[in-house]
C-alpha cells in the first residue's frame, strides 16, 4: 500500500534523475558481500560468538530448530552498530548474519554520515535488496536449514531495504531507524506479506529525516498483526538514529520476536 505523494515528493522525483534499473545483480558482486557476512552465535560460555560464514554451516548441522537473523546494515557499513546488533540477537539464540554491501568491489557512496546526507545512490535500495535475495537463497542451501524461523531485520538503509522487500519466507521484520516515506516511489510503504508481524521503530525527529517528504512513521502502512513505535518529544530517544543501542530497546525487540515466532 503506497499512499500519494506530496507536491514536494513529486517536485523531488522530477529533479532527480533516476538509475533505480541498475540493481547490481553480479553474481560474483553478490557473493562477495555473502562471504564477508558479519556472523555471531548463540554461545553456552560466552552468550554470543563471532564465528566466519564459512563455519556456519558446520554450527547449523550440529543443532536443530534454528531461529536466525538476517540483518542488513545501514549505509556506512558494518560498524559498531552491526557488531551490537548481533550479540544481542545471539545472546537471546539468534544466529545473526549481516552481508557486507561494502565487500563489493564497485560500491558507489549512498550516504555521508556528519552531518546526516542520504539518498546520494537511489540504485542502492535494488542492490541491497539483491543481497538480501542472495544471502536468504545461500543460507536456505545449508544444512540444519529446513524449516528454520529466519526474521528480516535491518537499520537504516538496511531498514529501508527490509520494509520494501517483497518477498516471502520471513517470519517477521524488524525496522529500525526509517519512517517509510520518500520522495522516491520504490522507497515508500511496507511490502512485507499481510501475514508476516513487522515492528518498525524511529525517532520523531530522527535527524536523518529532516526533509519534510520523509517524515512520518511506518505506522501509515501497517495492518494489525505490525506494531509501529515513534519516541516522541518527551523521550531521549526523540532526535536519535541508532535507538537498539538502548537496552529498553532492546526488550522491546526480542519481546516482540518471542511473540510472534
Amino acid at each position: 500500500m503506497i499512499r500519494f505523494l506530496s507536491a514536494l515528493a513529486t517536485l523531488f522525483l522530477l529533479c532527480v534523475p533516476s538509475n533505480a534499473e541498475d540493481l547490481g545483480n553480479d553474481p560474483r558482486e553478490l557473493q562477495r558481500t555473502y562471504e564477508a557476512a558479519l556472523v555471531y552465535v548463540p554461545d553456552e560460555v560466552h552468550g554470543a560468538r563471532r564465528i566466519g560464514i564459512g563455519s556456519l554451516g558446520d554450527y547449523l548441522a550440529a543443532r536443530d530448530g534454528q531461529k536466525l537473523v538476517l540483518y542488513m546494515h545501514g549505509c556506512t557499513g558494518i560498524i559498531s552498530i552491526a557488531h551490537d546488533a548481533g550479540r544481542m540477537y545471539a545472546n537471546a539464540g539468534y544466529i545473526f548474519v549481516a552481508p557486507d554491501s561494502f565487500a563489493r568491489e564497485d560500491k558507489p557512496v549512498s550516504c555521508r554520515a556528519d552531518p546526516p546526507e542520504g539518498g546520494l545512490h537511489r540504485a542502492v535500495l535494488g542492490w541491497r535488496q539483491a543481497e538480501l535475495d542472495h544471502a536468504r537463497a545461500q543460507l536456505s542451501a545449508l544444512p540444519g536449514m529446513d524449516g528454520a524461523q529466519i526474521v528480516l531485520a535491518g537499520h537504516s538503509e538496511g531498514a529501508v531495504t527490509t520494509a520494501t522487500y517483497d518477498g516471502h519466507g520471513f517470519a517477521a521484520r524488524v525496522i529500525e531507524g526509517w519512517t517509510c516515506n520518500a520522495g522516491w516511489p520504490e522507497y515508500i510503504g511496507l511490502n512485507a506479506p499481510s501475514t508476516t508481524p513487522v515492528l518498525s521503530l524511529v525517532g520523531k525527529r530522527d535527524p536523518w529525516f529532516r526533509l519534510p517528504v520523509l517524515r512520518g512513521d511506518c505506522g501509515e502502512f501497517m495492518d494489525g498483526n505490525d506494531q509501529s513505535l515513534v519516541f516522541g518529544r518527551d523521550d531521549p530517544l526523540y532526535k536519535q538514529h541508532w535507538l537498539s543501542k538502548e537496552p529498553r530497546v532492546q526488550k522491546i525487540i526480542l519481546d516482540f520476536l518471542a511473540a510472534n515466532l
